[in-house]
This record gives structure tokens, sequence and C-alpha cells, in this order.
């Protein structure tokens, strides 16, 4: 009887203690601004002035993808790259903001890489 007693004042302790918060939203640590989030995809467009930096930055991308875990989509017509990371798990995941963070930086290199030829 006393341990019994002992041992329903300790479960009553623990449940208390130990709540899970059914709300979780994982924390994106991409600019917020650049990319448009939602629970399954990061959206990006990216403008170019000259074609070549479009043709290049393209190129980039193709070859990140092939290395890259994350599912992304990549549209362009004119001077307009759009991209589309999905999540594959239907949540954003560090995968996709890793891949997000390295779009950024290939737009960056390609143009900082490609802006003395002219």
């Amino acid at each position: 009887m006393y341990l019994k007693n002992i041992m329903s004042n300790y479960l009553n302790e623990m449940s208390s203690k130990f709540e899970v918060e059914n709300s979780f939203k994982p924390i994106v640590s991409i600019k917020k601004d650049t990319w448009n989030s939602n629970e399954v995809s990061l959206k990006k467009v990216f403008k170019f002035k000259e074609q070549k930096h479009l043709e290049y930055f393209i190129v980039e991308l193709i070859k990140y993808k092939k290395e890259c875990a994350a599912d992304i989509e990549v549209r362009f017509r004119k001077n307009i790259v759009g991209i589309i990371i999905h999540a594959l798990p239907n949540s954003i995941s560090e995968i996709e903001i890793e891949a997000a963070k390295d779009v950024d930086k290939i737009k960056k290199d390609v143009m900082y890489y490609y802006a003395s030829e002219q």
C-alpha cells in the first residue's frame, strides 16, 4: 500500500514535467526575406541582367543537383530562374535548408567569378 502511494506520486510528477508540445515547428535558419517557405517547400526567383550569368548559374545548378540529396526543381525562362526545393518527409529539414544556402552561394560565386568577363 505504501509503495503504491509512493509510485503514484512519482508517476504523476513525471507526467506533468515531460509534456510534449504538439505544435513543434523546425527552426529555419535561412534568410526569410529571400526564400518563400511553407511546410513542404522553399521557393526563390533569381533575375539576371546578363545572359551568360544566367547560363553559368544554370550549369552550376545542374552540377550541384547531381550531388545534392535535396529534391530541387529548376525552371528558367528569359532572364529568370525559379527554384523550388521540395521537402521529402513533408516538412523542411536541414537538408533543404543547406540546399537553399548552397544555391545562394552558387549565385554569389557565379556573379563574382564571371563579373570580370565581358
